[in-house]
């Protein structure tokens, strides 16, 4: 992550006429990590924390509606349809439907933690009967949940980057931060992945 943040550090301060875009494109296409890249640039004064926020919660929103309309198409009902498909995909859903209790809203919040978001987002939109006019809402609000986790990690690892290489006049020490930030992330994704990939005996 470190290396991949100093290369999207580089790219910005040369094009920083691009660098909404790349704030956009970023959250829409990229996950949870470069989501916390960008917050890490932002404390280091590289990025605007409004325009952060603004743009990744229109790209995230944008990228969330574009899914839920494939979602909806024959061809991905086909596909997602298909015997060696079908048990996985129920498995995902049924678990997300009885973690949520049925609520769509807490559905999408939940999903925006876990890894493969938006293959769950296309998974939930077709197994269930969310209607756009209700996702569109749940969605703006789930979206805004999910930046405002994610964001202010990456920003306090930035101000932690910078203090500890300060304090210790030495840059691997900001860099064992970060490392150890990503160790415990790895950690609770492969919790929640197993979490919500067993079946339904194994929970009782």
């Amino acid at each position: 992550m470190v290396e991949a943040t100093l290369w999207l550090r580089e790219l910005i301060v040369n094009y920083p006429a691009f660098q909404y875009l790349f704030i956009f494109f970023g959250a829409a296409l990229g996950g949870d990590f470069l989501l916390i890249a960008l917050g890490f640039l932002s404390a280091q004064g590289i990025l605007s924390p409004v325009a952060l926020v603004s743009f990744s919660f229109l790209g995230t929103f944008c990228s969330d509606v574009f899914l839920f309309l494939i979602a909806r198409t024959t061809f991905f009902h086909n596909i997602i349809s298909h015997r060696y498909a079908h048990k996985t995909v129920s498995l995902i859903v049924d678990s997300l439907r009885r973690i949520s209790s049925g609520n769509h809203l807490w559905a999408l919040i939940i999903a925006k933690f876990l890894v493969g978001t938006r293959v769950i987002i296309v998974l939930y939109s077709d197994k269930t009967d969310l209607s756009f006019k209700k996702f569109a809402p749940y969605d703006a609000i789930a979206a805004l949940t999910w930046l405002a986790a994610l964001i202010p990690i990456g920003f306090l690892l930035g101000l932690g980057f910078t203090y500890l290489s300060e304090v210790f006049k030495n840059i691997y020490a900001g860099i064992g931060l970060v490392l150890l930030f990503l160790l415990i992330a790895f950690m609770l994704e492969a919790w929640l992945r197993k979490f919500f990939t067993r079946s339904p005996e194994n929970n009782s």
